[in-house]
């Protein structure tokens, strides 16, 4: 079968987007390595892992109204660049040992400040290119979804690898090409489509209120902030931790989150074939990956944890794809950048305090101690918030 021109865009952006995470997830994986093995401190892994979600937070807040008014394409672009600058300068400090760790942090947090608008910005024209391909709505956010996880699936296994073979310097050289092929595969296939922001539309505030005031948009944003407040740092802080401190491999910490990624991956998948499966079940399914982590902080064999791994990714999958798929539908697109930022800023602040939080446990409690403690605490907040939205739902009409 012949490749229609009219889907090249579309296939080029989310090449891009692959690409651009497929850079993070070896970065995820070698940053934390690299910090331990300077400091031998879970607490300086968490705060590193704060300040890389503080610059996250900060970015996505403005990163909506930087990509309505400047155009995706550009915002793009600038941040494939961005992050490859700032993961690609770390190997060069690292040769000054402790002494590197707050430049480390201070070029992960400013290689972070443009990860939300990039990744917002390629998947900013995804309902455009998916019409000009002649592909329903859903099933492009189902493919961008699929190729992102599948950059999950690859990145940590060979973050792991090379870091095994080549220490961690060589995981960020990768990461660095990721995000310059990144920036190339947009500036060749995304085109420039600027749109100005109405003066009197509100801005971000505007973008806060129509989340809130779309109650089944709400929910799913409240939800999906309980589940990253509480698991963003379990593959940059609790699993490196765990590993680390057992002195077990560094292959066998990218297999493990490679075993996440190959389960969000297969979850997307399902999720094309039952869609109904995410809007009826999410809280349940949340509730049960949770669960099934806990064991996980007992180490077990290496053979034990894959498909516990697996578990935990396979049933969160749904969550992000039934969000991104709402707000698609819902946001009108003069707000559809802003809205999509609002939401990443909502699920990233939740994350801050938890990444602090996460280090000074595992430096009190130990690292599996820490991870049975958040994986619970995931599966009872997401009891609360479900709770919660029942209770809303019975409320006076």
């Amino acid at each position: 079968m012949t490749l229609r021109r009219s889907a090249a865009p579309l296939l080029g952006v989310l090449a891009a987007g692959c690409l651009f995470r497929l850079g993070n997830a070896f970065a995820a994986v070698a940053l934390p390595w690299l910090v331990l093995d300077l400091s031998g401190s879970g607490l300086w892994a968490g705060a590193i892992a704060s300040a890389s979600l503080i610059a996250l937070v900060i970015g996505a807040f403005f990163g909506g109204a930087l990509i309505d008014r400047h155009g995706a394409r550009r915002v793009a672009i600038i941040a494939g660049l961005a992050s490859a600058v700032c993961v690609g300068a770390v190997p060069a400090i690292v040769q000054l040992g402790p002494e590197a760790l707050p430049f480390i942090a201070v070029l992960v947090a400013a290689g972070a400040l443009l990860d939300s608008p990039g990744m917002t910005a390629q998947d900013n024209r995804i309902p455009e290119l998916a019409r000009l391909g002649q592909i329903p709505l859903a099933r492009a956010v189902s493919l961008k979804s699929l190729i992102g996880n599948a950059s999950f699936v690859a990145g940590p296994a060979l973050a792991g690898i090379s870091i095994g073979f080549g220490g961690a310097s060589v995981a960020l050289v990768i990461a660095f090409t990721c995000s310059m092929l990144s920036a190339l595969l947009i500036a060749v296939w995304l085109s420039e489509a600027r749109r100005r922001t109405k003066r009197n539309d509100g801005g971000m505030l505007s973008a806060f209120g129509f989340i809130f005031r779309a109650p089944p948009l709400a929910y799913l944003t409240l939800l999906v902030m309980v589940v990253v407040g509480f698991t963003s740092t379990t593959t940059s802080v609790l699993l490196p931790s765990l590993f680390h401190q057992a002195a077990r491999a560094p292959q066998e910490f990218g297999l493990a989150a490679s075993s996440i990624g190959a389960g969000s991956l297969c979850g997307a998948l399902l999720l094309t074939i039952f869609p109904k499966l995410a809007g009826q079940f999410t809280a349940l399914l949340v509730i049960v990956a949770s669960l099934a982590m806990v064991p996980v902080a007992l180490l077990p064999p290496l053979p034990a944890i894959l498909p516990l791994a697996f578990i935990y990714g396979l049933l969160l999958a749904p969550l992000g794809v039934a969000l991104n798929t709402m707000l698609f539908i819902q946001a009108p697109q003069h707000l559809r950048g802003r809205v999509q930022s609002a939401s990443a800023v909502l699920t990233l602040a939740a994350g801050i305090p938890i990444a602090l939080l996460t280090g000074l446990l595992v430096e009190t409690l130990g690292s599996g101690m820490a991870l049975m403690a958040c994986m619970l605490a995931t599966a009872l907040a997401t009891m609360c918030t479900q709770l919660w939205s029942r209770s809303a739902d019975a409320g006076p009409r």
